[in-house]
C-alpha cells in the first residue's frame, strides 16, 4: 500500500508538470465518459428499471382495434363504456380491470381560479397499479355512483403546492366545476399517470356513470388498465377477448361491427416507440468513447515516447521493467479517474438537458437519474 500511494503521488506530480497534456487528455475522456453516462441513464430508467408498481410484469392495457376501413393505418383506440363493461364482465384472465379518462375541471373557492387536470377512474383503477395512498385512502366502489362520487384523491405535487404538504387535508373540500368534493386521501409522489398513457394528473375522482354512459358504445374516449390473474399469459386474454368481442359483434352489429381487442403489456405499451432511438443513441455514443479512449491513447504513447529518456535512466539505475510499467499504468489510472469525475459532471449537465428537450417524448424521463446502475456503467466506462 505504501508503494502504491507513492506511485499515485509521483503520478500526480508528473501529470502536475505537463498541464496541456493532463487537460486534454481528461476532457477528452469526460466527454467521451459523459455523453454515454448520460444516455445509459436514460436508457435505464426507459427500458431496464423495472416499473414502479408490484408485479408490474402483470400490467396490460386493453384497447380496441379499430376496424380498418374506417380508420386505416389506425392500430389501437380506446374503449366505448359499454363494450369495457362487456369485457369486465365476461373475461376470466384479468384479477382487476378499471376504466379511466383525463378531464379538466375549474377549481374555484381558493384564492384565484385555476383549470386542473383531473382523471376520472373507476374505484378498481388503484387495485390494478396497487400503489397505496400516502394519506387517507382511495374511494369506494360504493362512491363510484351516480350522486356519489363527490370525493377526490390529490396528487403529491397538487398536495404540496396547494396545500403545502399539510396532513390535515382528509376530509377538506375542493370546489370543481361548481360541485363540491371532499378529499380523502394523497397519492406518493411516485404515483404518475404518464406511464398509463395519460397526462400527469393534479386529481382523481370516481367516473360515477349514470345509465346512458354505461349504454355508450359508439363513442370510444376511455383508457382501460387490467391485472392478469396469476399465471396467466398474455395470449390468453387476447384470445378472451377476442372471442368477447365477436360476441358483441353478433349482439350489436351497428356499433361494433369490425371492431377487435388487444392486449398490450404496459412496459412494451410505453417504450415500444422510443427503443429503437435509445438503442441507436446508445450505440452511437458508446463509439464516440471509442473515438475518445483512442485518443487518449495516442496522446499517452505520444508522451510516453517523448519520455524516453527519463525512462532509460530509471532502468539504469535498476528500476524493473514492471516498476517502469506500473509508474506509466498508475498515471493513465489517474488520468481516468479525474476523466469519470469529470464525465459525472458533464453526464449530470448531459441529462437535465436531455430531459429540458425531451422529457414530454421519452416516457419515464423523469425517472432519470445518476443511481448505483449508472454509477457502475460509469466505472465500467472509465
Amino acid at each position: 500500500m505504501q508503494t502504491i500511494i507513492q506511485d499515485f503521488r509521483h503520478a500526480l506530480r508528473v501529470l502536475r508538470k505537463t498541464p496541456g497534456f493532463t487537460a486534454s487528455a481528461i476532457a477528452v475522456l469526460a466527454l467521451g465518459i459523459g455523453a454515454n453516462t448520460a444516455i445509459f441513464t436514460v436508457v435505464n430508467a426507459v427500458l431496464l428499471r423495472p416499473l414502479p408498481y408490484p408485479e408490474a410484469d402483470r400490467l396490460v392495457r386493453v384497447w380496441h382495434v379499430p376496424p380498418q376501413k374506417s380508420f386505416p393505418g389506425v392500430p389501437i383506440f380506446p374503449a366505448s363504456p359499454a363494450n369495457y363493461l362487456d369485457w369486465k364482465a365476461q373475461g376470466q384472465a384479468f384479477e382487476s380491470i378499471a376504466a379511466y379518462r383525463g378531464s379538466n375541471f375549474n377549481l374555484t373557492g381558493r384564492d384565484r381560479p385555476e383549470s386542473v387536470t383531473v382523471t376520472l377512474a373507476e374505484a378498481e383503477f388503484f387495485d390494478v397499479v396497487g400503489v397505496k395512498p400516502e394519506l387517507g385512502r382511495t374511494y369506494h366502489k360504493e362512491e363510484d355512483r351516480p350522486g356519489s362520487g363527490h370525493v377526490v384523491v390529490l396528487s403529491h405535487k397538487f398536495w404540496q403546492t396547494h396545500f403545502g404538504g399539510n396532513a390535515g387535508v382528509l376530509g377538506q373540500t375542493l370546489i370543481l366545476s361548481n360541485e363540491k368534493y371532499t378529499i380523502v386521501g394523497v397519492m406518493p409522489a411516485r404515483f404518475t399517470l404518464p406511464a398509463w398513457g395519460a397526462t400527469a394528473s393534479d386529481l382523481w375522482a370516481p367516473t360515477a356513470w349514470d345509465a346512458k354512459v354505461r349504454a355508450e358504445r359508439k363513442n370510444h374516449n376511455y383508457a382501460v388498465a387490467a391485472r392478469l390473474k396469476r399465471g396467466v399469459p398474455v395470449e390468453q386474454a387476447v384470445a378472451e377477448l377476442a372471442t368477447i368481442s365477436r360476441r358483441l359483434e353478433t349482439q350489436y352489429p351497428e356499433a361494433d361491427q369490425g371492431w377487435g381487442t388487444t392486449v398490450i403489456p404496459l412496459r412494451e405499451q410505453l417504450v415500444k416507440d422510443v427503443r429503437p432511438a435509445l438503442l441507436l443513441l446508445l450505440g452511437a455514443v458508446v463509439f464516440v468513447l471509442l473515438i475518445a479512449c483512442a485518443n487518449v491513447a495516442n496522446l499517452v504513447l505520444a508522451r510516453t515516447l517523448g519520455r524516453r529518456k527519463e525512462l532509460a535512466i530509471r532502468v539504469a539505475l535498476g528500476a524493473s521493467r514492471g516498476q517502469t510499467l506500473r509508474h506509466v499504468m498508475v498515471e493513465t489510472m489517474v488520468l481516468s479517474l479525474a476523466g469519470g469525475a469529470a464525465g459525472l459532471l458533464v453526464a449530470h449537465s448531459g441529462v437535465k438537458l436531455i430531459l429540458a428537450f425531451l422529457s414530454d417524448q421519452i416516457p419515464r424521463a423523469t425517472e432519470a437519474g445518476l443511481d448505483l446502475p449508472v454509477l457502475g456503467f460509469t466505472l465500467g466506462a472509465r
